[in-house]
């Protein structure tokens, strides 16, 4: 078993050497290279930390590696994060949740070093939680924007993304609650076997094209020749959402609008993305809510009127997201848009 472990593990720190090289390369380019780079070089700390006798490294750089690889899971969970949310952002509960996630494993890492002396199987137990946790909320927030996304390729990536994730959680949770040993393996080389595949799917998914490989394009596409068959479709969704005010609907779908055009979902997504550069259909759908927002503001008749009042008969469902548009689309709050007209 040992040939076999060298296999998997040595194998497993060469793919992830050439993922952070990857990310170094387009450091600047994407949003995700960072947290790819911290990921593949934490979990590469985890494959030369979690060794067999024979193939451990000496005490100092053992040393190194096993604190080094504590917060590998939290970088895995900001990149998913980072690439398939369109405008993701490190806040300080990201970093809150990093830190919860990492103190526990750290002080079980110096419990195992013999610098404390405590009773460290409740943290054992916490860390086995966060770590369901965190790949409970991964696979959430990697699925829960898949309806809404106009490009094909991120809607199947999630996919992907998901069911690998899902593999490697639960092999590394069979093989640590089971404490199974088939043909005689030792934990540490079930435990790297568990998620080499991930690593092996990972490289060739990001390998396999180009540098934006992950961009799934710019965040708005650049918009493509329109044909005569296009031209009457982009008529029709003007006419169901300006002039029937489709938008006023809180729960209009892509689904229900597709259904109205008599027109395939795919062949909506496809419409809305590579004619009017869209990513995302509740960017679309926002884009009328915010204009006539705006178009209410700027009535006399109306300036009694709240601004979540507004807000909420154009179709938002709430205050925050009809926030976080309109700044998104005006660069100033609606409060600030509203002051301005009568200055």
């Amino acid at each position: 078993m040992i040939l076999f472990d060298a296999f998997v593990r040595f194998t497993g720190v060469g793919l992830l050497a050439l993922l952070a090289s990857f990310s170094l390369r387009d450091l600047r380019a994407w949003q995700g290279a960072p947290y790819l780079f911290f990921a593949s070089v934490t979990v590469l700390a985890a494959y030369l930390g979690m060794t067999i006798e024979p193939l451990q490294l000496p005490y100092v750089p053992h040393f190194i590696v096993r604190f080094a690889d504590i917060p590998h899971l939290v970088f895995v969970w900001l990149f998913a994060l980072s690439i398939f949310q369109q405008k993701f952002e490190l806040r300080w509960y990201h970093i809150a949740v990093g830190v919860i996630y990492s103190l526990p494993i750290f002080i079980v890492r110096l419990y195992q070093f013999g610098f404390v002396n405590w009773r460290i199987q409740p943290l054992v137990y916490a860390v086995e939680f966060f770590s369901l946790a965190l790949m409970a909320h991964l696979i959430f927030a990697t699925l829960r924007g898949r309806a809404d996304d106009l490009l094909e390729k991120r809607r199947r990536a999630r996919i992907y993304f998901v069911v690998v994730i899902v593999f490697v959680a639960l092999s590394a949770t069979l093989v640590e609650a089971t404490g199974a040993k088939p043909f005689g393996m030792s934990f540490q080389t079930l435990w790297i076997a568990s998620i080499w595949p991930g690593i092996v799917w990972t490289c060739y998914w990001l390998l396999k094209a180009n540098r934006d490989a992950l961009n799934f394009g710019d965040t708005r596409s650049v918009a493509q020749p329109v044909s005569a068959r296009d031209r009457d479709l982009l008529s029709a969704l003007e006419r169901i959402m300006r002039d029937e005010q489709a938008y006023r609907a809180p729960d209009l779908k892509i689904t229900t609008l597709a259904r109205r055009m008599a027109i395939t979902q795919h062949r909506l997504r496809a419409l809305i993305n590579e004619t009017l550069g869209f990513q995302n259909f509740n960017s679309f759908v926002n884009s009328y809510r915010v204009s006539a927002v705006k178009n209410a503001l700027q009535d006399p008749d109306k300036a009694d009127v709240s601004i979540l009042t507004l807000a909420l008969d154009c179709g938002f469902n709430s205050i925050s997201p009809f926030n976080r548009a309109f700044r998104e689309s005006e660069n100033m709050t609606p409060s600030e848009f509203r002051r301005s007209l009568s200055e």
